[in-house]
């Protein structure tokens, strides 16, 4: 088999596995045995256990030395300041770059936006699709700021992974909600206007994390 064909393989089972973690067909806690998912998946181990270690700098799976590898349970706690640090960065980011936005730059932005919102007119609801261009709208902001070790902190964060295990299964309604923040946010970009953006990324974020409070036992227990 090429490398690319062990790529592409690898690839699949990758999105294979995280789905399953984040519709919580694998339950936080869980352990997985990787010969069984490598069976029902008509595959060899190897790119099974590529996968895991991708899932692993995710923060979707952990492994334990002498116990084996299993479904990452995430502290709430910790949640709460991933968020904080994502606001942080953020904020930080937008008052570096909005005044000093291209149109081309909030063009692109707008993009985004325009492809979120045709999603949401499709059903079933492509939820994976929407959350990996809300994870690009968000990053592409701190990007534009030109610090590539703020960026890798903003990486390290594993946000969009945490994010969907909490917002996987609620309904299209609060989604659409929660959407209407990019909008306000790529209209307030166009006119460079920094309280409003600044006000928008706060409000986005104190909404998820009263989402994350009134349905962590829910999604992580």
């Amino acid at each position: 088999m090429s490398t690319i064909e062990t790529s592409l393989l690898t690839t699949q089972v990758y999105d294979v596995i995280r789905s399953k973690i984040i519709g919580r067909k694998y339950l936080p806690g869980e352990k997985l045995d990787i010969q069984k998912i490598a069976d029902e998946l008509g595959v060899s181990r190897s790119p099974v256990k590529d996968a895991i270690n991708q899932l692993v700098h995710d923060g979707l799976i952990e492994i334990i030395p002498r116990k084996g590898t299993y479904v990452t349970q995430l502290n709430f706690t910790d949640f709460i300041e991933i968020l904080d640090s994502r606001l942080m960065i953020e904020t930080w980011a937008a008052q570096r770059v909005t005044s000093s936005m291209t149109d081309d730059q909030v063009d692109k932005w707008g993009e985004i936006v325009h492809e979120m919102d045709s999603l949401l007119e499709v059903t079933p609801f492509p939820f994976e699709l929407y959350s990996k261009l809300d994870m690009r709208f968000h990053k592409m902001l701190v990007e534009w700021a030109g610090n590539k070790k703020v960026l890798e902190i903003y990486s390290s964060l594993n946000i969009h992974v945490s994010l969907s295990r909490i917002v996987h299964s609620t309904s299209l309604e609060s989604t659409i909600k929660r959407h209407q923040d990019h909008r306000t946010l790529f209209v307030a970009m166009q006119n460079r206007d920094l309280p409003t953006i600044l006000g928008t990324l706060t409000l986005h974020i104190t909404n998820l994390k009263d989402e994350a409070k009134l349905r962590w036992d829910e999604v992580m227990l």
